[in-house]
This record gives structure tokens, sequence and C-alpha cells, in this order.
């Protein structure tokens, strides 16, 4: 098997592709798992599954809400993630200050969940939550930010796309 840098452009793409059919071949459970896997720390582009699951007639708000589902629950696993980090053990491996996480604690906890609307950006938003789960930001005040940066990111991409249809 050759290794993954190896790949030609075209056999990269045809890989890609197939990835997203086999989601999609599942339907809005496969929508929901793919949209998890790309909440999640793993890089996976979610935005062709929505657009894959639009075309597929699954229906906007299906599509809308299963995608946002799945991509909060993903997120939700890297708060979980970045939470379980912050313990006496990874402190003291990493030789981590504890009055300096407190402070930087205390700050998120006060401000830190306003980020959650960030949570969408590809490459900053995943690893950003994993960070505000390490510093304990409250997780439901996040959650509720994160489902509207996410949701928000969904529809504007489904609206674009239609509008391109007509």
């Amino acid at each position: 098997m050759p290794d993954i840098f190896d790949l030609s452009l075209g056999e990269a793409s045809g890989i890609f592709f197939y990835t997203i059919m086999g989601f999609l071949a599942w339907g809005l459970i496969g929508l929901f798992s793919g949209a998890f896997l790309a909440g999640t720390l793993v890089p996976f582009p979610s935005e062709a599954l929505v657009i894959g699951a639009f075309e597929m007639e699954l229906g906007f708000w299906p599509v809308l809400f299963i995608a946002t589902a799945g991509n909060v629950t993903g997120g939700i696993t890297n708060y979980w993630i970045g939470y379980k980090s912050n313990s006496k053990s990874l402190k003291n491996r990493f030789k981590l200050d504890d009055v300096k996480i407190n402070k930087w604690q205390d700050r998120f906890g006060k401000w830190g969940y306003w980020l959650g609307l960030l949570s969408w950006i590809p490459f900053l938003g995943d690893p950003m939550i994993a960070v505000l789960g390490f510093f304990k930001v409250p997780f439901i005040s996040l959650t509720i930010m994160m489902t509207i940066g996410k949701f928000g990111r969904y529809a504007i991409l489904l609206w674009i796309y239609m509008q391109g249809m007509s």
C-alpha cells in the first residue's frame, strides 16, 4: 500500500470521494457520524457531507439539524478530552504552574464560553474547545455557543449552495 503522501492528487481525491460517499450511503446516520468525526480533533470535511446529504434530497432542516447535532457532539468530545487532561499527573509531568493555570481558568470561566461561537473554524475551533475543556469553561454555556456557531455555519453553507443552484 502506498504512503499517503505519495498519492497523486487524483488518487487522493478518489479516496476522499469514496469516503464521503461511504458516509452518505448511510443517509442521516452517516451524516451524523461524519459531522461527529469532523467535530473531533480528526480533520474531516463535514461541508462536503452536508452538501451531499442535501443533494440526496434528505431535506434542508433534517440535514441542518443532524449535521449540527453530530458536529456539536464531536465538540463535546473535545471538551471532555481537555477536561480530563487537567489532572495532577499531567500538570506534574509537564511542570505546569497551578497559579498560572488558575489565573487562566478564572479568565476563561468568565468569558471563554463566547469562544464557542468560533468553534466551527477549521483547524482552530476543535483544538480550542479541548483547551476550553482543560480550563473547565462552564459546559452548558459553551455548548450553547458551540451549537449557535456550528448551526450558523451549516445554515449559511446550505443557503449559499441553494443560491448557486437557482
